[in-house]
């Protein structure tokens, strides 16, 4: 009775916040009619990132052959005034894997940073992080960042200074490796300086360091544990570099945090077996079994939103998404509404596991996402 009871209160909580929050129909970005003739897709069209500026929106994009690594990967970026006439802005193609591409706005400059991976299907190599700014109608050449080895996730701007979430990715997946996920810092965009002499998170296997400023300028955070599950995180504003943390079963890949009003919101992975590790710190044999498990179950994208009081994440409505699917992109359209966007298999056939999505076709999709007052 104690389980039906939870179910049901679940239920209750969810249908009430999804009756305040609503998405239009959701329609296929990349590849279609809408983006310049000149841009060729190729299979895999996902990481991707989308900002408001000066009155127009830019999209970034990877397209590949596949999910994983490729020296055939490109990044693209389009941009527009009305989010549906899109105009080709510049391109990025260094015969290797590109992945990460996030904006950022800083001193009233516009820029684009992600990372050069390797050329090794199934291997993980960061290399460079790099960025490219807008000078007028024109992107500058790229221009190599302070950070190599690192990983880049996301940039917020705060009190006319630029913070990062990286974590440092070589030698990732060997058992020697030791996390290293911090915030670092920059006033020219190129430069980057921890905020701290010890990382934020050393828990092995931290990657995605999404973070958000609160109003009051505190910092919460969502962390990916590779392997295990995940953490919740908050700093105060007074101590930015101290984070304290709750750790959950469930993973949150490709997070997103963004607010509306004083309220925060995720948009992430959401794997559909439920719980992904009973355990924080897993042994070697029951990582790989995790990991092995989490690439044999299907997964959707979803919304949730972080309970401040009792420092949890609620779950509110999943997306239309399936196979390989979660690299989510927001951009306010108006007080109450946005643009999102977020990369999937075909939404429209049956679903699939993540790792029959990661070696197949996926596409980016858009939508509306509307939070009634």
């Amino acid at each position: 009775m104690k389980f039906i009871y939870c179910v049901l209160v679940f239920c209750q909580l969810s249908s009430l916040f999804a009756q305040n929050i609503t998405t239009d129909e959701w329609k296929q970005f990349v590849p279609s009619s809408d983006i310049p003739a000149n841009i060729k897709c190729r299979n895999s069209n996902n990481n991707l990132d989308l900002v408001e500026f000066k009155g127009r929106y830019y999209c970034a994009f990877r397209t590949a052959p596949t999910h994983f690594a490729s020296k055939k990967s490109k990044l693209f970026i389009v941009s527009s005034s009305d989010f549906k006439t899109w105009k080709y802005e510049t391109e990025f193609f260094v015969h290797a894997d590109l992945r990460e591409p996030r904006f950022a706005v800083l001193k009233d400059k516009l820029y684009l940073y992600f990372f050069e991976g390797g050329t090794k299907m199934f291997k993980f190599e960061p290399k460079y992080i790099w960025t490219s700014t807008l000078n007028d109608t024109t992107w500058s050449a790229k221009i190599k960042t302070n950070l190599d080895g690192f990983v880049n996730w996301r940039f917020r701007t705060q009190n006319d200074k630029l913070y990062l979430s990286a974590y440092y990715g070589v030698n990732l997946y060997k058992d020697g490796h030791h996390a290293d996920l911090r915030l670092f810092t920059s006033e020219d965009g190129i430069n980057f300086n921890p905020i701290s002499e010890k990382p934020q998170i050393t828990t092995k296997g931290a990657e995605e360091g999404e973070f958000i400023f609160d109003k009051q300028g505190n910092i919460w955070s969502t962390v990916r544990l590779e392997g295990s599950g995940s953490y919740l995180c908050f700093a105060s504003k007074d101590s930015i570099d101290k984070w304290s943390k709750k750790f959950s079963k469930l993973k949150y890949d490709s997070a997103l945090l963004f607010a509306k009003d004083d309220d925060i919101y995720l948009v992430s992975r959401r794997h559909l077996k439920g719980n992904a590790t009973e355990f924080e710190f897993p042994g070697k044999k029951q990582r790989r079994k995790n990991l092995i498990r989490y690439s044999f179950s299907k997964k959707v994208t979803a919304l949730f939103k972080i309970n401040k009081e009792k420092m949890e994440i609620e779950h509110i409505m999943d997306f239309p998404s399936t196979g390989d699917t979660a690299y989510p992109a927001i951009a306010q359209k108006d007080e109450n509404a946005f643009y999102l966007l977020n990369y999937s298999s075909n939404i429209h056939k049956r679903s699939k596991i993540w790792i029959g999505g990661q070696l197949g076709k996926t596409y980016i999709y858009q939508t509306e996402l509307t939070i009634h007052d």
